[in-house]
């Protein structure tokens, strides 16, 4: 987390002596089109999100981890330096039934040279010991397999490494120290495990730490595995708004292919209304497939003693009970993970039809059960549409239509039911003139 927010929400920002306390801490849906077959078709149940692509981030061994797993949640992410008890701090995230996403550093900066060659080492061992067949596993049969797949390097790196509030040490002025230190770390996990991620230390988002610093930064890297992302904005717009721009920067820039990870954001335990927009923006982060986002994992946990007079918003208290953040976040993990993606049309355009000419199209949809019974209303006459949303007939009308279309599904996640005004233009053919 970041020490330079927004001026409103000075006051409340994370204490440095809370981050002391860590112990170190897209998925693609299938896009379900409405059939174009005239016949019945059997009902194909709409994709899941995978509970790897939905985290928490924790701090010093809270014990109720197994709350966020039995709601869907598969991560979760802890600040893990070197000389640290990392056997602890797997061993807890595994019994809990969940994949720890490292957020590896140092116990202090020697100078970039130096940190990346002790962040390659450091990265090896973890990979060796922790990762898919490593001897942590071996050693630990008791325990559910869940090696360690993601390997984050560092956190906030474009925050000034003169008060960096975690205990990473990998900090520094120049973009291009954070590059040496990250491609390092990259080529030795590689060795280790060739599919291992590494992740982009989490890029800070906020009033006065921008995108633009993070894309100095993120420019002077080379080829990367996985971008982390932390819009500490407070308002579910700008996030969406900076999730979107940051996206088009790593497309424009030769990275289409790499994808964001949400993996810390947060707000003030006195902004009303935070766990409903965390759970809109958790199910519109997973569920918009041109944002390749692959995890998404709110700040923070909570349970400590403590965790219900800190000024960011838990989502566990110190009693170990869910606050409003919690419900939201865990009741929409548990839908993503259950049910699919929210109900949402995908086509955007009718292509125009001439009167009294044959006209097709075929209404498509993503997020729930298929095929969908649509209903559409403001045709011209001449056009029908059925309820699998082919549309079809030759049109005895000229003139601009607003088409409304709708499907429902009563086992799609929220909303139940999805419309969208569309335009459909039919216009008088042009007849050759004579000579």
């Amino acid at each position: 987390m970041h020490l330079l927010l927004r001026p409103s929400l000075v006051a409340v920002r994370r204490p440095y002596a809370l981050r002391r306390a860590c112990v170190g801490a897209l998925v693609a849906v299938a896009a379900l089109a409405g059939f174009a077959g005239l016949g019945p078709k059997p009902a194909v149940a709409a994709t899941a999100v995978s509970p790897d692509s939905l985290g928490v981030n924790f701090q010093h061994l809270p014990p109720d981890l197994a709350t966020a797993s039995a709601s869907g949640v598969g991560l979760a992410r802890a600040e893990v330096n070197s000389g640290s008890d990392t056997d602890a701090v797997v061993a807890l995230t595994a019994a809990a039934h969940l994949r720890l996403y490292p957020e590896l550093g140092l116990p202090e900066s020697s100078g970039p040279a130096a940190d990346a060659a002790a962040m390659a080492t450091y990265v090896s061992f973890f990979a060796e010991r922790y990762g898919p067949g490593g001897s942590f596993w071996a050693e630990n049969p008791q325990l559910p397999y869940l090696p360690v797949q993601s390997f984050e390097i560092g956190n906030e790196p474009d925050i000034s490494p003169s008060a960096p509030e975690d205990e990473t040490s990998l900090h520094y002025a120049n973009p291009a120290s954070y590059a040496m230190v990250y491609e390092a770390a990259r080529t030795a996990l590689h060795r280790v495990d060739p599919a291992g991620q590494a992740v982009v230390g989490g890029m800070l988002d906020s009033g006065m730490v921008t995108l633009t610093d993070a894309e100095r930064y993120l420019s002077a890297i080379g080829p990367m595995d996985a971008v982390g992302f932390h819009p500490y904005l407070y308002n579910i717009t700008a996030m969406k708004q900076d999730t979107l721009a940051l996206r088009q920067w790593l497309n424009v820039n030769g990275h289409g292919g790499v994808p964001l990870d949400i993996n810390e954001f947060g707000a003030s335990s006195q902004l009303t209304g935070w766990g409903t927009q965390v759970a809109d923006y958790t199910a519109w982060a997973l569920c918009t497939p041109a944002l390749h986002v692959e995890n998404v994992q709110p700040f923070w946990w909570g349970g400590l003693p403590g965790a219900d007079t800190n000024s960011w918003y838990p989502l566990v208290s110190s009693e170990l009970t869910l606050t409003p953040l919690g419900t939201a976040y865990l009741d929409e993990a548990s839908t993503l993970t259950t049910r699919g993606c929210p109900a949402l049309v995908t086509t955007t355009h009718l292509a125009a039809g001439k009167l009294h000419a044959r006209y097709h199209a075929t209404l498509t949809a993503t997020g729930a059960i298929s095929p969908y019974s649509w209903t559409v209303h403001g045709l011209p006459a001449g056009l029908k549409a059925t309820s699998s949303g082919n549309i079809s007939g030759k049109p005895r009308q000229t003139g601009r239509f607003e088409i409304t279309t709708a499907f429902t599904d009563p086992t799609a996640s929220r909303p139940s039911d999805a419309t969208k005004h569309l335009f459909l233009r039919i216009e008088t053919p042009k007849h050759r003139a004579r000579t």
